[in-house]
């Protein structure tokens, strides 16, 4: 019962997103809808969230991740970035937009380095899972592939993640996982195995899902840059 009850709040919260696109038709195919979740919640300081911020900025003009979005020709993909942190605690940062060159990169990176912090919280990232689902379905593009990358730096502390991983995967969603290891938060070496663990057994899953590590906020840059790449080629890329 409270399955559907929650089922029936998350559709109805779908329902009433206001979702923009930037140079998109209805139903536009592309290579990819990519939404990139970043953790907001309180356990990530102001200074962090500003790391994970001007990164994930720089990464959209970096030679490397351009070369990827450009590789998928004139198709292209759409990206959108959400900020998330507890129960029903997600905001679409940064609307949907297409890119497939240098110049459509660069303006995803301006929007991206404008974007201001709009949540505090606590960690759940399960209800993140069930928001990018649903999220996927209110924009104008219709991806050959679908990824939800999750970027944290601490476990989920209300609902099992695994239950909406799996419903995802089941819809055809491929959750990739970037941990933070915040060295105000850092409790030693079996804290970072447990939140691997937490990960990799609850988290990520689809085809060719994968998991990085970024040693600290200020290396989250360099970290999401190269799960950028490898997500934007896919799993082929994956594999090699």
């Amino acid at each position: 019962m409270m399955a559907a009850m929650r089922g029936g709040f998350l559709f109805a919260a779908a329902l009433g997103l206001a979702i923009q696109t930037q140079h998109a038709t209805a139903g536009q195919t592309v290579a990819l809808e990519l939404v990139l979740a970043i953790d907001t919640s309180t356990s990530v300081d102001d200074s962090e969230y500003r790391l994970q911020r001007d990164g994930l900025s720089r990464a959209f003009e970096h030679p490397s991740v351009v070369r990827a979005i450009e590789s998928q020709g004139a198709e292209g993909i759409a990206v959108s970035v959400v900020q998330w942190a507890g129960t029903r605690q997600q905001f679409e940062a940064v609307p949907w937009a297409f890119m497939n060159n240098r110049s459509s990169a660069a303006e995803f990176a301006a929007r991206i380095a404008a974007m201001p912090r709009s949540l505090k919280g606590f960690t759940d990232i399960a209800d993140v899972i069930d928001y990018s689902v649903l999220y996927f379905e209110r924009n104008a593009f219709d991806g050959r592939r679908r990824v939800i990358d999750v970027s944290g730096d601490g476990t989920s502390d209300r609902e099992d993640p695994a239950i909406s991983r799996d419903a995802a995967i089941l819809r055809g969603v491929t959750i990739n996982g970037l941990i933070i290891h915040s060295i105000e938060y850092d409790l030693g070496d079996l804290a970072r195995f447990d939140l691997q663990n937490h990960y990799r057994d609850k988290v990520i899953g689809g085809e060719g899902a994968f998991l990085l590590n970024a040693e600290s906020f200020r290396t989250f840059g360099q970290s999401i840059r190269e799960k950028l790449v490898r997500e934007i080629a896919g799993p082929l890329f994956a594999a090699r």
